[in-house]
C-alpha cells in the first residue's frame, strides 16, 4: 500500500487497492443486488447517493483505452449533497489525472493525480465502459488527524485521440472521522469546458510543481 503525499487537507493519506469485482453485471445487475466485495468499496446506500448526486456512471467490459496524463480545468463544482461554503459554479484547482497499466482482463487500471498540494500515487482502481465512454471507481483509505477515514471516486467520460470530453467526477464519503464530511456526503465535479486536453508529459512527476496559490481544492 502506498502513500498519498498531501500538504493540504489529507495528510499522509494511504490509498488502499480498490476491490470491486470484474463484471458490470454485478454492479448493475437486474436483480439489483452487489457482491459482498463491492459491497465493502461501495454499499449500496452509498451508490444510490452516487446516482442521486448525478454522475454518469458506464457500464461494460469492454472499455476503451484511457492511459495517458489529462488536465481538468475549469475544475468546477456541480452540486454538493451538504451544506457548506461551496455554491455551485464554484472553481477548484486544476487537476492532473494520470491513468495507466490499464488491464482489460482484470478490468483494472492505475489512478495518480496533483491538485493543489496534494499528490495521489499509484491508486488501484476499477474500470468499466464500451464504445468511447469509461467510469474509473478508486478507493481511498487514509487517515485525518490520525483517525481513519474512506472514500470513493468515481470517473466518468468519453475519450478521444486528445483528451476526455464531458468529464465528471464525483466524491462520496464511504466511512466518516470527526474531521471529514458525514458518511453519504460528496461532490460532483466537472470540467466545465467540456474536454480534459491530454498533455504532453507521459509521467505525473513532470508537471508535480504546479502551484495554484489562489485556488482550493474540493474537499
Amino acid at each position: 500500500m502506498r502513500k498519498i503525499k498531501t500538504l493540504f487537507s489529507f495528510l499522509f493519506v494511504l490509498v488502499g487497492v480498490l476491490m470491486l469485482t470484474t463484471s458490470c453485471d454485478l454492479i448493475f445487475g437486474g436483480s439489483g443486488k452487489l457482491t459482498d466485495d463491492v459491497h465493502n468499496i461501495i454499499p449500496s446506500d452509498i451508490l444510490e447517493e452516487f446516482k442521486n448526486i448525478g454522475i454518469e456512471i458506464h457500464g461494460g467490459k469492454t472499455p476503451p483505452n484511457i492511459e495517458g496524463t489529462y488536465k481538468i480545468s475549469p475544475c468546477v463544482l456541480v452540486k454538493s449533497n451538504f451544506s457548506d461554503n461551496f455554491s455551485p459554479g464554484h472553481k477548484f484547482a486544476d487537476k492532473f489525472l494520470t491513468f495507466s497499466k490499464q488491464d482489460n482482463t482484470k478490468l483494472t487500471i492505475v489512478c495518480d493525480y496533483v491538485q493543489s498540494n496534494e499528490r495521489g500515487d499509484g491508486i488501484g482502481s476499477f474500470i468499466t465502459g464500451k464504445g468511447n465512454k469509461f467510469s474509473v471507481y478508486s478507493e481511498i483509505r487514509g487517515t485525518l488527524n490520525s483517525e481513519p477515514f474512506k472514500s470513493v471516486f468515481i470517473y466518468s467520460g468519453e475519450i478521444d485521440a486528445d483528451g476526455i470530453k464531458n468529464y465528471h467526477e464525483a466524491l462520496i464519503v464511504t466511512m466518516e472521522n470527526e474531521h471529514t464530511i458525514k458518511r453519504g456526503e460528496g461532490r460532483l465535479i466537472k470540467d466545465s469546458d467540456g474536454f480534459s486536453e491530454r498533455t504532453t508529459e507521459t509521467r505525473l512527476q513532470d508537471i508535480i510543481g504546479t502551484s495554484y496559490t489562489n485556488m482550493q481544492r474540493a474537499y
